[in-house]
């Protein structure tokens, strides 16, 4: 068998995303609909030649192993199996870090899938979904790998069609922290609140533009031109179209300091093809 797998692993975004509340065990219950899009980070997975583990990618964000959650998902599949896993792991990172894309959670879904592809772990995709819940909500759904309805912290998944639109990504390089955005929401009385989370798209998105009068006031001009979402907790913005000539002047008012993608919907993920 091949000792070296190379994986492609999506973004998704949350055409929806509603937080419902805080559960006693300090996590949230959610309900969002997450669809999967044409923007991959690319990860290589390798056995490495001496019991030493290594994960190197083209990031300029230096994270400690213990705080890394693909070196994570490593040592949950060597505790899960009681075999003793060392890889070689690169990450080339497309998708922009703490965007609310995913990237990490599907970094970590890759991890997954392809160690239980090179190791022979013979790991079904329910057992791969309850290792990858403990290592952060979205983990599942990228193993999952369809578009899907998500409730519960995010794991329950019900397939849904892919939907038949492009999109427009806009990403103002700021890094949110999703644990930081969840503990201000506790914080706030959503229910008396001047600015009522549940009219909104996502829950978030108030609560994100709150933090910065500019990124407040771009925001504004992008949605006289455009029905822009935020994905996540931020900090990606996007908007639906059909036509090229529906977003030409969302185009004008991005500032030149932003970074744009423009994406296709996916039907599913590519990393299923790892999974046995």
């Amino acid at each position: 068998m091949n000792q070296i797998i190379n994986m492609l692993c999506p973004a998704k975004l949350n055409l929806m995303l509603e937080v419902l509340g805080k559960r006693a065990d300090g996590m949230h219950e959610i309900k969002s609909h997450f669809q999967l899009i044409n923007l991959f980070d690319e990860l290589t997975i390798k056995k490495a030649n001496k019991p030493q583990s290594t994960i190197t990618t083209n990031s300029s964000l230096d994270i400690e192993n213990e705080n890394n959650i693909v070196y994570q998902a490593m040592l949950s599949l060597s505790k899960y199996t009681k075999q003793d896993i060392h890889c070689e792991i690169h990450i080339i990172k497309n998708i922009p870090i703490g965007g609310g894309l995913g990237g990490g959670s599907s970094n970590a879904a890759a991890a997954l899938i392809g160690i239980n592809k090179l190791f022979n772990l013979s790991l079904s995709i329910s057992e791969l979904m309850v290792i990858g819940k403990e290592l952060g909500a979205d983990v599942p759904f990228f193993i999952f790998g369809k578009n899907a309805i998500a409730t519960g912290i995010g794991e329950v998944l019900e397939e849904v069609h892919c939907m038949n639109s492009k999109f427009l990504i806009i990403s103002p390089n700021i890094h949110t922290s999703t644990k930081e955005m969840f503990a201000e929401w506790d914080e706030l009385d959503v229910l008396n609140s001047p600015q009522n989370l549940q009219g909104y798209n996502n829950s978030f998105l108030p609560l994100f533009l709150s933090k910065n009068t500019d990124l407040h006031k771009i925001y504004k001009e992008l949605s006289l031109a455009s029905d822009i979402k935020l994905s996540g907790t931020g900090s990606t913005m996007f908007c639906i179209y059909k036509e090229d000539v529906e977003i030409e002047k969302t185009l004008k008012k991005i500032p030149t300091k932003w970074r744009h993608f423009f994406c296709e919907p996916l039907q599913c993920s590519p990393l299923l093809e790892y999974i046995t």
